[in-house]
């Protein structure tokens, strides 16, 4: 496997993303009063940074781990979108400062991010550098399915992923949307209702503003990951192969279910479920294996939105583990090492 060089993709992401993180903090700025958002925060008895009243969350730019430029198998694994990501008032004046040893992307990408080996004790548990998501793995149905493939990529046990930091700092992590829906955050937020007119349409200014960063081509070109798994139902397929305006060539990879479906003695209907909702695609200019499925909150026969579903988690588990070994079963996913 080819090692890839840190430090070229670091300066070509610092080379794509300087810009939009500048335009976006222009356009926020233009658009609210931002100082009505200023974060209030505490430490409590656990050392932890606990914040209060005007938060604003901040948006979500990929995080690629420090392991994954040398790891066997390349992977990006990305949600739909992370909520409460710190704070837009931080995010935004540490990028516009003039002060401090670190370029602009680089001050903001240590304060959302950390930097590995370096613990803030008020961090340590909200910056996945630190702990690349220990703490929230057994709380969050996200993190287990991520642990899940990866665990099934590299064939061991989802269970012992957390004793394999090598593999815990080997991926990428990233969001669909960069920004939180409105209802996620922003809604329950304790603002001055004096001071902000309308908090929902300030809102919708910071969402559009922060569509400039939804594009998996904004990383993939350089980045190159050999698997990417996709957990957003209803991403659009423009944001995973639309680049600089032209679409990039896609291949459809059929899935076998017919031993999965028999091992699991899944219904017609619930064999019909994965066929739907497990797709994979083929990326030849990257040679990058897609698997895309919904997100972990909707792999559930209770869920009120994804109604009839019909799989527990552990079989979704299951289901995801079979088409990953279907993927890396395939030959051009051999050539690619």
């Amino acid at each position: 496997m080819k090692t890839l060089s840190k430090a070229k993709i670091e300066a070509r992401y610092k080379d794509v993303y300087t810009p939009l993180v500048k335009q976006f903090c222009d356009k926020v700025r233009k658009s609210i009063a931002l100082e009505n958002y200023m974060p209030i925060s505490s430490i409590n008895e656990k050392g932890e940074e606990v914040y209060s009243g005007n938060r604003a969350p901040a948006p979500f730019l990929p995080i690629i781990g420090n392991g994954y430029y040398t790891a066997p198998i390349r992977v990006a694994i990305y949600g739909m979108e992370t909520l409460k990501w710190h704070d837009l008032y931080k995010f935004i004046t540490k990028f516009q400062s003039r002060t401090g040893k670190r370029d602009a992307l680089a001050r903001i990408k240590a304060y959302t991010d950390g930097i590995e080996g370096v613990v803030n004790k008020k961090h340590k548990v909200s910056r996945f550098l630190n702990n690349y998501a220990l703490p929230w793995y057994t709380k969050n149905n996200f993190w287990g399915f991520v642990f899940n493939a990866l665990a099934c990529i590299y064939g061991i046990k989802e269970k012992d992923i957390k004793e394999r930091p090598d593999l815990l700092r080997s991926f990428i992590w990233g969001n669909v949307n960069a920004y939180e829906k409105y209802d996620a955050t922003w809604k329950d937020m304790k603002v001055d209702a004096d001071k902000i007119v309308d908090k929902k349409e300030d809102w919708k200014k910071v969402f559009k503003a922060s569509k400039c960063f939804n594009s998996a081509q904004l990383l993939l070109p350089y980045a190159r990951p050999q698997i990417m798994v996709i957990f957003h139902w209803e991403m659009q397929m423009e944001w995973l192969i639309v680049k600089d305006g032209i679409t990039q060539p896609l291949e459809n990879i059929v899935l076998d279910w017919t031993n999965f479906t028999i091992k699991n003695k899944l219904s017609k209907e619930q064999e019909k479920n994965l066929v739907n909702y497990i797709k994979c695609y083929y990326l030849s200019e990257t040679n990058t294996f897609v698997l895309h499925t919904m997100h972990p909150s909707g792999m559930n026969p209770n869920c009120s939105y994804w109604k009839g579903n019909g799989l527990e988690h552990k079989v979704w588990k299951a289901a995801i583990r079979h088409a990953l070994r279907q993927i890396m079963a395939n030959s051009k996913f051999s050539s690619s090492h």
